[in-house]
């Protein structure tokens, strides 16, 4: 039985393995779902940490506990020392399942003096403590003396002390000094000996991640002296204890993320009710807001990749459908000659089968491959020399695996079933029978699907309307599911609604040309339009395909270039810095948030004066190509008619301004350049939000009077209102559902009326000119910078943001797939299709038909099923990203979509398609002329005869 079945999987080795690939593709795509998302949420984690680290100079795998015993008894406090001790040792290290990079444990008793003594030079007390860290010696370098002593000599303590400590506690190496109990004068006095002066090892030795400074006034002991001998005697004492653990961050898995935060807060709360202090870690908020990202990241994700999984679901029902129709001759002959419907049944299980162990083998390795390189994605279809995703084999990977290779055999073996109940006569019979109207057709499945989307659209619209109105995170409003499905139910219903008028267009096409159309054309013609939708699915599968591809490379463009523009939007130019101005109050430095200036808010007297620094410096720069100046105020009032608010204040130079700002065209009514020409009509000409519209009523030519802390009010009039002006977010109000004023003003009347106080200066860049060529010419000219956000930078950090690489690296995933997809389903039909026709092209070879023709012919119908379904996928697309793309928005604030979204399509993006799609058709032309060239006339005519 195996072996016919293996035999008759070799007879169809072409069919057979585009099959196999083709599922091993599906299992290998719906395999790296879990695998990806798992891949870029690790990635994300410890990149956050790394983030975390660079910016707080603070490892964020460090746990730290100070607990205080001043008060307590020395026993008591003892006995909580050693508990958390061994807490920490065998709880906390055994739970968190981490590496232990560095440790230890310190000993403190505070509270202390070196007395005074004319002989040691202290004329008075001099506060001191004694601390005892583990394992100390290993990590300092002494340069004076020697180290502390590990046992008292003839009653005096050897200790160290910090270069800091021997100037601040005024000691010498080499001399006794008495210490004091200050707080208890019945505790007996101890003499120690200044042994030697230590510095550190290592600066970036995690020991030290808590400073030196803590040891400034601190006399060190060794830690088994103080804990086994000073601490038992009546001489010592302990007022507080600490522990530093410092794990290795990089081993923190997502999968178990929430079983340790869990843990860390059960152990918290144990550690603050025991010893009265909280278990302290850095990176704790940080590991908690991974959770939002998570979700935010999950759902993007979730968005790109369900209509990838509609694909492949399509993809196995097609190619089922497509093999059990083949075989339904076969199925019929071996029913007519005995064999039960068990039988063939478990012949095509048994075929079904081995597919399904081979794919299951392959393809999560496969999908594991797959999420490996496209860690490396810098953008759609762009890589780079990065390290890999940290990913690797999950059982979610091979839980999904299983139900694609159940929904494959349940496709491949539903239509068997009916097929295994007919004899060879009924399959005659029902293959005489004109074709049935489709069900889709009859019930307007086309239609529903229309519908079903453009609700999901209407409800998707209605969503980021409450989010606009009510200033809520995405998180905050539930999302519809039906939302993760209508960009492939759009897809779907508008190929459905194609295919219904598609018999029509060939008519039409036959129409006009029956009596010029050549013999190989005409019989193509003929042939699609009386296929009576054999090749439906052919043309559906290619539509949908073909879609997604498109869909997938302009969401991922779009993606790219809005978050590329959020950047340049939010800066205002390629550069925007300050300089440090100096006043008559150097103390306050001035502050690009606040913009100190004019009189002073703080309530010290007399108003600040600024010394404006030579403007001239920024134009020298050669790294320049234009420099402007650009007053800004955050809380500045404004005042309309007798209301009053607050807001922003830009006041600028509007042909300067028009050079350097970044301003997309399509945010105004009109081109943002003719809201600068209004500026320009008349020094107190003023643009305004249209915010101020909408609360007061506001009109052209009303006047509005700006002042801000103890300035005289500056009066200006209305020439226009606008919704974004460049790094203005109509959406960063002083709560959640306010909108962020706005008056835009020329830096002329401003400085005029009012004293002169620092302004950012906005600038761009010469082609060519990298950051670190400006940032050194800058250094070099003594340019005092305060402030200074550059661009370009700011993209870069982006781009290595791991939720944009995730995004582009399921978007580069969903179409490189997609094609695949679509180029084995392509080969599997028309292989299929002329295993089919065998007998005809006989026929038509025995005719005289030549070899050219028959091409000729197949060349047309190529045209006509899959040329008409590849455009009609190529615009269907184009049309679903536009209405779809806007989706991704679904994981953001309002705050968070400025500028708003705007779907953008790469021209690059489409030759790439273009170029897949003709080594499509070329292959399979190539594919096709050579399995007609093998045809045996005569063998075609006796399976005629048979």
């Amino acid at each position: 039985m195996l072996y016919r079945l293996l035999q008759k999987m070799l007879n169809n080795k072409w069919m057979v393995s585009c099959l196999l690939i083709g599922t091993i593709l599906a299992v290998a795509m719906v395999s790296s779902v879990p695998i990806y998302t798992n891949g870029v949420l690790q990635r994300m984690l410890i990149k956050d940490l790394e983030n975390f680290q660079v910016d707080s100079n603070i490892f964020p795998g460090s746990f730290s506990l100070k607990a205080e015993y001043y008060g307590v008894p020395k026993e008591k406090g003892i006995r909580n020392f050693d508990d958390v001790t061994r807490e920490f040792d065998n709880e906390i290290c055994k739970n968190m399942a981490l590496p232990v990079q560095q440790k230890y444990n310190l000993y403190t008793y505070d509270f202390l003096s070196i007395a005074a003594d004319p002989s040691t030079g202290h004329k008075k007390d001099v506060a001191v403590k004694i601390d005892a860290p583990m394992d100390f010696k290993n990590h300092i370098n002494i340069i004076s003396g020697s180290a502390f002593s590990k046992s008292k000599s003839n009653g005096t303590i050897d200790v160290m002390v910090s270069e800091e400590a021997l100037q601040k506690l005024d000691v010498l190496v080499g001399k006794l000094y008495t210490i004091k109990d200050i707080v208890d004068e019945k505790r007996p006095t101890f003499k120690v000996r200044i042994a030697g002066v230590y510095t550190l090892k290592d600066k970036r030795d995690l020991y030290w991640d808590q400073g030196l400074s803590k040891y400034s006034e601190s006399l060190i002991m060794d830690y088994d002296l103080f804990k086994n001998d000073f601490l038992k005697s009546d001489l010592g004492g302990i007022t507080s204890g600490e522990w530093y653990y410092a794990f290795d961050y990089h081993k923190i898995s997502i999968d178990n993320l929430k079983g340790l935060l869990s843990f860390v807060d059960s152990e918290s709360k144990w550690l603050k009710s025991y010893t009265g202090s909280d278990l302290k870690i850095p990176a704790l908020s940080i590991l908690k807001q991974y959770d939002e990202r998570a979700k935010l990241l999950k759902l993007t994700l979730w968005i790109l990749q369900v209509p990838i999984l509609l694909m492949l679901v399509f993809f196995m029902f097609m190619v089922s459908q497509l093999l059990i129709r083949r075989e339904e001759g076969e199925i019929a002959v071996q029913k007519s000659r005995g064999a039960s419907g068990w039988q063939i049944f478990y012949g095509y299980t048994a075929e079904g089968a081995i597919l399904a162990v081979v794919s299951l083998v392959i393809g999560p390795l496969t999908g594991l491959l797959i999420c490996k390189m496209l860690g490396a994605a810098n953008g759609f279809m762009e890589f780079v020399q990065r390290s890999s995703l940290p990913v690797k084999l999950n059982l979610n990977s091979y839980i999904f695996s299983i139900y694609a290779l159940i929904l494959f055999m349940l496709t491949m073996l539903i239509p068997v079933i009916p097929a295994s109940r007919t004899s060879i006569v009924l399959h005659k019979q029902q293959g005489a029978r004109k074709n049935k109207k489709p069900i889709w057709k009859k019930y307007f499945f086309d239609i529903i699907l229309l519908g079903i989307s453009c609700y999901g659209l209407y409800t998707y619209n209605l969503r980021q309307g409450i989010l606009k109105v009510t200033g809520a995170k995405s998180g905050d409003i539930p999302i519809d599911p039906l939302l993760f499905l209508i960009s492939a139910f759009f897809i779907l219903g508008a190929g459905l609604l194609f295919l219904r008028i598609f018999p029509y267009i060939v008519r039409l096409i036959f129409y006009i040309g029956r009596k010029i159309w050549p013999p190989a054309l005409y019989t193509s013609l003929i042939s699609v339009g009386r296929s009576g939708g054999k090749d439906q699915f052919l043309m559906l599968f290619l539509i949908f395909t073909i879609s997604l591809g498109v869909f997938d490379a302009n969401a991922a463009r779009t993606m790219n270039n809005n978050t590329e523009e959020k950047v340049k939007y939010a800066c205002g130019a390629d550069i925007t810095m300050q300089e440090k101005w100096e006043s008559n109050k150097d103390d306050e430095s001035p502050s690009y948030e606040q913009g100190q200036g004019g009189s002073d808010a703080s309530g010290s007297k007399g108003p600040v004066i600024y010394k404006e620094p030579p403007f001239s410096r920024y134009t020298k720069l050669s790294s320049l190509e234009s420099v402007t100046k650009v007053f800004k105020k955050e809380d500045a009032i404004f005042q309309c008619e007798s209301k009053k608010d607050n807001g922003t204040l830009m006041a600028i130079i509007p042909n300067e301004f028009g050079k350097i700002a970044w301003f997309r065209n399509d945010l105004l009514p009109y081109h943002w350049f003719n809201y600068l020409n209004l500026l320009s009509r008349d020094p107190r000409a003023l643009l305004v939000s249209s915010s101020f519209k909408k609360k007061y009523k506001s009109k052209v030519g009303d006047p509005i009077y700006i002042s801000w802390e103890n300035n005289q009010s500056i009066e200006g009039i209305i020439f226009g209102f606008i919704d974004y002006w460049p790094s203005y977010n109509p959406y960063s109000g002083n709560d959640d559902t306010s909108e962020n004023n706005i008056v835009v003003a020329n830096l002329s009347l401003i400085q005029a009326l009012s004293p002169i106080e620092p302004y950012e200066v906005w600038a761009k860049k010469k082609p060519g000119v990298s950051s670190e060529q400006l940032y050194d010419e800058i250094k070099k000219n003594d340019i005092n910078i305060t402030y200074l956000k550059d661009a370009s930078q700011q993209i870069i950090m982006k781009k290595n943001d791991p939720m944009l690489q995730g995004t582009n690296g399921a978007l580069t995933l969903g179409f490189i797939v997609t094609m695949i997809i679509s180029v084995i389903g392509f080969l599997i039909y028309w292989i299929m299709s002329i295993k089919d026709r065998t007998l005809q092209f006989g026929i038509l070879r025995a005719m005289g038909v030549s070899f050219k023709e028959i091409v000729e012919m197949l060349l047309g119908e190529q045209v006509l099923i899959s040329g008409s379904a590849i455009i009609m996928g190529i615009v269907v697309g184009g049309i679903t990203s536009n209405l779809f793309v806007p989706l991704l928005q679904m994981a953001y604030s309002s705050k968070e979509q400025v500028p708003p979204f705007r779907v953008v399509a790469s021209g690059a993006d489409y030759i790439k398609l273009y170029i897949i799609i003709a080594l499509m058709m070329l292959t399979g032309i190539i594919i096709l002329a050579r399995m007609i060239a093998k045809i045996n006339i005569s063998q075609a005519l006796k399976l005629g005869e048979d």
